[in-house]
């Protein structure tokens, strides 16, 4: 499949650039892009601290992050990127990373290693238009379907080709192939293996129209077909036994934010459809997704209301498995895996600026979208971050699970507590 996509890449860059040969060992016409790109530094030093009440042991993470990476100017219509990234964690490894063993620590998704987040070369010879070959960091919309993990320590990132057309005014239409996920973890969903997740002709499809402030229309079809797929489990109301199930996802949104007496007032909507896709064409996976938002600013002040509804049947549960998954249903990361039974997320939020540091806190109530199952829990979330200049910015956050009903171990629900400080540099 890699090679069979690299040739397929290789041909469509080769029709693009109409047939002429790319002289790369004339390294006199190519070095003056190669000097006119552009460095980039990353680094971010993290403590995490887990509280879980089913585990004995809290889990304390000292890691550092760096990444490091070039991107070449541009040369025939061609340029490319490199980027590495390492994480290295400080001091006893009391936490479970997912990949050390550490079982009897809560979960800290950020395990060591070193590896190539970005690796790609771009054409955007054709008007208006850009074709993108190899690893790539993509980030659809908000993130909700379609996104690179960003809070984790390691990078999520997609191997494939992508293309980015903005053929009319105010409007963008994106298109990947892909063929792996690389997380860069381990074990960390249901017992499967996350570090590599393979792909079969898996397609994105994202086209939206933005006219004015006021509205932004978004419509996507997301097809997944995973290499390693499972049965659902045989009894219904069991734990889905695999979060990366094929599906087909279809779905449009729409916000925006309008003046109004002194305030901006936001609104945000969106519904999807999820039903099976190849290999799951034929199972029984059927479920919808749906969210209402609604947000006022006035000076650094700002507020916002919002309802996420993703549905399930006590059988399978709406999911989504290339999301940024920690930048909904709070911060605890305690719903990485849509419960069978759904899940409905009532949340507001407030925040402002204050001598430069942003400040916010978010409630969120989670009970079920199938009514046989009861309430979930509630969880309160708060940040504080602030730049110290020259490409420094530093930040605590802290979230807090409260369980009603889920989740259970050894039939007894336990909450979480979990506490971040860090300092990040990025040149």
């Amino acid at each position: 499949m890699k090679s069979a996509t690299l040739a397929a890449c290789v041909a469509v860059i080769g029709i693009a650039c109409g047939g002429a040969a790319v002289a790369f060992d004339d390294l006199a016409a190519v070095a003056p892009s190669l000097r006119s790109g552009r460095p980039d530094l990353d680094l971010r030093l993290r403590y995490e601290n887990v509280n879980q009440a089913n585990l004995d042991d809290a889990a304390r993470a000292f890691t550092l992050r760096t990444r490091l990476g070039y991107t070449t100017g541009k040369w025939n219509a061609l340029d490319a990127q490199v980027q590495l990234e390492n994480v290295t964690a400080i001091g006893a490894d009391h936490f479970n990373s997912t990949d050390n063993g550490r079982s009897r620590y809560p979960v800290v998704a950020d395990p060591d290693g070193s590896g190539v987040s970005q690796a790609w070369i771009r054409y955007s010879g054709l008007p208006m238009t850009a074709i993108k070959f190899g690893r790539q960091r993509l980030v659809y919309d908000n993130a909700r379907f379609v996104g690179d993990v960003g809070w984790r320590q390691h990078l999520q990132t997609y191997d494939g080709v992508t293309l980015t057309g903005t053929w009319l005014p105010k409007l963008t239409f994106n298109y990947a192939y892909l063929y792996n996920v690389n997380s860069f973890r381990s074990n960390l969903i249901n017992g499967i293996n996350t570090r590599n997740i393979g792909l079969k002709a898996s397609q994105l499809f994202n086209l939206n129209y933005a006219p004015a402030a006021a509205l932004s229309i978004t419509a996507y079809a997301y097809l997944l077909d995973f290499k390693n797929d499972a049965p659902l489990p045989p009894a219904a109301g069991a734990a889905p036994n695999n979060p990366r199930r094929d599906t087909a996802t279809y779905g449009a949104r729409a916000g925006g934010t309008v003046p109004l007496g002194g305030f901006k007032l936001g609104y945000a909507a969106e519904y999807a459809y999820q039903q099976g896709y190849r290999d799951a064409a034929s199972a029984p996976i059927h479920a919808g997704y749906y969210l209402a938002e609604l947000g006022a600013a006035r000076g650094p002040l700002n507020a916002r209301l919002g309802y996420e509804v993703l549905q399930g049947d006590g059988h399978y549960g709406f999911q989504t498995p290339l999301a940024t998954l920690h930048s909904f249903q709070g911060w605890a990361d305690q719903f990485l895996t849509t419960p069978a039974a759904g899940i409905r997320d009532l949340y507001f939020g407030a925040g402002g600026t204050v001598e430069k540091a942003a400040i916010g806190a978010v409630w969120h109530d989670f009970e079920s979208d199938d009514p046989s199952a009861a309430h979930y829990g509630s969880e309160l979330d708060a940040q504080i971050t602030r730049p110290l200049g020259k490409g420094f910015a530093v930040g605590t956050k802290y979230a807090r699970y409260y369980p009603d009903h889920y989740p259970a171990a050894s039939g007894k629900t336990y909450g979480t507590a979990k506490y971040w400080l860090w300092l990040e540099f990025r040149l």
